[in-house]
């Protein structure tokens, strides 16, 4: 199944893969505790590794975690 645009958000990452690590820690307890569906890394934004993408099933798993997740990771 293709994913939309709308299911797909930027996320701010400090330090790089350190940084995706820990936001993936916690989409991952997001997930654990079923409050979002299963997500996919995207690519990142930009060449210095600002942001990456991250792909979720539905627009409502994607606006769960970015509340849960603000801040920069």
């Amino acid at each position: 199944m293709p994913v939309a645009d709308e299911c797909v958000i930027a996320f701010p990452v400090v330090g790089g893969i350190f940084g995706v690590a820990r936001l993936a820690t916690k989409l991952n307890e997001l997930l654990d505790g079923g409050q979002i569906g299963p997500w996919r890394v995207g690519q990142w934004t930009d060449f210095k590794h600002t942001a990456i993408r991250i792909k979720f099933l539905t627009v409502t798993d994607g606006q769960v975690a970015k509340r849960s997740c603000v801040g920069a990771y």
